[in-house]
């Protein structure tokens, strides 16, 4: 690739990119300025942290810490990159080689273009600034030996992006299978999760036996507030000190001994694991010896460029057709019939839900069934999965008892974030259904029972995660009775007040989602300012249901009613209520459907960019 056609490929780009900024119209070309400045803000806010960092804090601290600021900048960037990958399980190519093999053009050239385009992403954009500034702080605090960092570096994020390439590529070729399309996504989600919940199992089993470290933490702490307002004196402080440490078995010098064991294991693995390499060549250069640095720099320059042939030369085996096409897999494909009936599926497709319209039972069973099939779906309804999981375990691990009342309180967090992570999916969710929304125009269904529908079809995901994580609550801290019941009552004024918020937004708000991924097309300024909205508005909507709890609190603080159960009494008028009102506002919503089907239909429509 010569420099005109490198020009001529960037003048594509440009064009490209300025119409789209032109479809989105005024407000979302001055959204994507915004976002533009402030990604270039943050980049250079990072890169004077960096600076500062490496000047000032850690100017005369031992290499170990050096090591482990450096661990923890790779880590926070590996998991960024991470999820930034799984968001889109694809390959994601700014030049499409299918478009270029009848043009004389080089095709390494456009791969060494593809490559460098996807190095630009917001971690990439946070993290390099950062380790960039904190070698040019660390050669001005700790001298000209800090120089060896840069090209480590360079090295390091060549490596990280290179390998992700050649993932990249190889998940293409695998994914173009779509069976098995689903499968990857799902296990590469939970493999993800379980990676990013490695260190607390690890400190969990890591724990020392013989007394309760948390509480021996929590009563030091206590005793060094008191020590910090001046309630004890130094001698007092000490006395108390060493008899909590006697009393939970745990003494001072086992604990100093843990220490120097984890900075040996953090050590001994920085130097065998390739992405450790610039903690321990750091550590090393401050030592005073600089040749692990330019070892582990030419290490991580020999993986990314292995890892850059290998993904030029999956790629090239790709897109010629030669990848992993046999004669016998292909005698084996056309011999499977065309269309495979599937009993259960159709036996289950035939339900019949009570109480319900036929009309409404047929969307529910239909959409859940979709749910259940669809690739990015399955996604989508991992994400309060994950929220559950990573934030309740945090909850359970808080040291503190917390009263009955903070008790409930919890109860009724756990249904917000299970909600909060059904919120891409319960408020696009029109855009999953793309063209397939032309059955829902041409039906002669009522429209609010397309949207009740909808809304029955999460209601096993939404309460089931809700009842599952205040059951878990309950028997890591223990409500009473009828606090328990009440919240599990809370639970329905919560989600369908959930589901008439999510049923504006995706009236009002839709966006088409590409086939088998999560990524949309650029919405229009309108769109991201309703979406912000919403997060504003959800909150406000939850904590509504709130106030059967504030009015007992507020009763029993003032002396009323403390043994009747208040809370019980109001959720089960609350619920009431909310399944009075429910149905009007679904006809209120049903009509406004009808009035918008059609610019909905456009929009969902529409191919994602």
């Amino acid at each position: 690739m010569n420099r005109h056609h490198l020009s001529a490929i960037l003048w594509l780009q440009w064009r490209i990119r300025a119409n789209s900024l032109k479809r989105g119209g005024t407000a979302g070309a001055i959204v994507e300025a915004i976002v533009g400045f402030l990604s270039l803000f943050a980049a250079l806010l990072t890169f004077l942290i960096g600076i500062a960092v490496g000047l000032l804090a850690l100017a005369n601290v031992s290499s170990t810490v050096v090591m482990i600021v450096w661990d923890m900048l790779a880590i926070g960037f590996l998991l960024m990159w991470i999820t930034e990958l799984i968001t889109e399980l694809q390959r994601s190519e700014l030049l499409s080689f299918d478009k270029l093999l009848h043009l004389p053009v080089s095709l390494s050239g456009v791969f060494l273009f593809n490559y460098v385009a996807s190095v630009a992403s917001l971690s990439v954009n946070l993290f390099l600034p950062g380790m960039i500034g904190l070698c040019v702080g660390l050669v001005f605090s700790r001298g000209t030996a800090m120089l060896a960092l840069f090209p480590l570096v360079a090295a390091f994020f060549i490596a990280i992006t290179a390998l992700t390439h050649q993932f990249r590529g190889w998940l293409a070729s695998l994914m173009e299978n779509k069976r098995r399309r689903r499968n990857i996504i799902t296990m590469a989600t939970l493999a993800f999760v379980l990676l990013t919940q490695a260190p607390q199992v690890f400190v969990w089993w890591s724990r020392p036996s013989g007394g309760s470290t948390r509480t021996v933490r929590l009563e030091t702490e206590r005793l060094d507030q008191m020590l910090a307002k001046r309630e004890i004196d130094v001698a007092e402080h000490k006395r108390q000190s060493d008899a909590i440490y006697k009393k939970y078995g745990v003494s001072r010098e086992t604990r100093g001994a843990r220490g120097q064991q984890i900075v040996s294991l953090a050590t001994t693995v920085n130097k065998v694991v390739p992405l450790g390499w610039p903690a321990y060549g750091a550590k090393r250069v401050v030592e005073g010896a600089v040749r692990p640095a330019l070892l582990a720099t030419l290490g991580l320059a020999l993986i990314g460029a292995i890892s850059l042939r290998r993904s030029y030369q999956t790629t090239l085996r790709l897109y010629t057709g030669d990848f992993k096409s046999t004669k016998s897999r292909a005698v084996k494909s056309l011999a499977k019939p065309d269309v495979i009936i599937n009993v259960k599926a159709s036996a289950f497709m035939e339900k019949q839900l009570p109480w319900i319209s036929e009309h409404a039972s047929a969307i529910t069973v239909a959409t859940f069934r979709s749910l259940m099939r669809a690739p990015e779906a399955k996604m989508m309804l991992l994400t309060p999965v994950i929220f559950t999981v990573i934030f309740g375990s945090m909850f359970l691990r808080i040291g503190t008892a917390p009263t009955e009342f903070m008790r409930t309180v919890m109860a009724s967090g756990a249904m917000v974030l299970v909600l909060f992570g059904m919120t891409q999916l319960s408020g696009n969710q029109f855009g999953l259904d793309r063209a397939g929304f032309r059955v829902f125009v041409l039906a002669p269904a009522a429209r609010k029972d397309v949207l009740l529908g909808k809304n029955l079809a999460l209601l096993p995901l939404g309460m089931g995660l809700g009842i599952v994580a205040i059951c878990a609550l309950q028997m890591a801290y223990p409500l009473r009775i009828d606090r328990f019941f009440g919240a599990l009552l809370q639970l329905v004024p919560m989600y369908l007040m959930f589901c008439i918020l999510s049923n504006f937004l995706s009236m009002f708000a839709p966006m088409p989602l590409a086939s088998g991924s999560l990524k949309r097309a650029r919405p229009k300024g309108l769109a991201i300012l309703l979406h912000a909205a919403f997060f504003f508005a959800f909150p406000t909507a939850m904590s509504l249901t709130m106030f059967p709890l504030g009015i007992e609190f507020v009763l029993n603080g003032l002396g009323f009613l403390t043994g009747f159960p208040v809370y019980l009494m109001l959720e089960v008028a609350g619920v009431a209520v909310a399944v009075f009102l429910y149905p009007q506002i679904l006809s209120l919503q049903g009509n406004l459907l009808h009035s918008r089907e059609h610019k909905i239909l456009d929009v969902v429509t529409a191919h994602a960019e």
